[in-house]
């Protein structure tokens, strides 16, 4: 694979990743991009921060070493727990997932009651709360844990009973407590959009940080001097394990082929 000396650099626990990728090609389309998917730990929801503090910044090194100026780190999970540790341990500028979804969450609610479906790791971290207070004091956030949601996506599906049923049974609380508007603070649910559409009907905002994240990924890279690539375009995909399957995967949910997949066998296990 040849990695380009200047990139951008974006990571997530698997394919939910993919939803910010997409957002950032579309406002960076003459950058090279490359793509660190973490598929031997994930999912992340369940893991213990200091894996995913470990996890994060083995990634953020690795991505800067294939020369990415500045990174996107796509996914919520990383986002609460690691973002700030990767922040000092790397000079290059990093965009996370929580303000991009917090800012959005709160110029779409009217009434200021927010839903944040994300990972068990997210939601113990109070990180949207946080956020969304900061920006709209008094708010009302009403968070739900949505573990079963990942592992439906990292398998590719996206519709059926099953994800009906789990869609439903996550999202009947936050319905019940009047919210007008549910953040996805996990990159992953973007995928599950029909269905959690379907859920809540069309009175409820449903609020992807993705390209609010890609706008500040795109200001930031600007600002840190990493200019296109000229004939370099295109994205590098690499993954920690299970280079085919997530090639058929991500292939799928992208509706179309994304090529070649490197699988990186130096990857740090998990200390549990």
């Amino acid at each position: 694979m040849n990695l380009a000396a200047e990139s951008i650099g974006v990571f997530d626990s698997g394919v939910g990743g993919l939803t910010v990728l997409r957002a950032i090609r579309e406002a960076l389309p003459a950058h090279h991009m490359i793509y660190y998917a973490d598929t031997a730990h994930l999912p992340y929801g369940n893991k213990a921060p200091g894996d995913i503090i470990a996890f994060a910044s083995y990634i953020s090194g690795y991505l800067v070493s294939c020369g990415a100026g500045a990174i996107a780190v796509a996914c919520n999970t990383s986002s609460a727990l690691a973002l700030e540790s990767v922040r000092r341990l790397y000079s290059v500028p990093f965009v996370g997932m929580i303000d991009s979804g917090a800012a959005a969450a709160v110029r779409a609610s009217a009434s200021g009651r927010i839903g944040v479906i994300a990972t068990m790791n997210t939601v113990r971290s109070g990180a949207y709360a946080d956020a969304i207070a900061a920006r709209r004091p008094g708010a009302v956030v009403v968070q739900q844990a949505c573990p079963d949601l990942v592992p439906l996506v990292e398998a590719g599906e996206l519709r059926g009973p099953r994800v009906a049923a789990a869609v439903e049974g996550y999202l009947r609380p936050l319905l019940s407590a009047g919210i007008d508007t549910i953040v996805y603070g996990c990159t992953h649910y973007p995928f599950l959009h029909r269905e959690i559409r379907l859920a809540v009907g069309m009175g409820v905002a449903l609020v992807d940080p993705a390209r609010e994240a890609a706008a500040a990924l795109a200001a930031v890279a600007a600002g840190a001097g990493v200019a296109p690539a000229g004939s370099a375009t295109g994205v590098d995909f690499v993954v920690s394990g299970g280079a085919d399957k997530f090639r058929d995967i991500a292939s799928a949910l992208l509706e179309h082929d994304i090529g070649q997949v490197r699988e990186d066998r130096a990857a740090p296990d998990a200390t549990e």
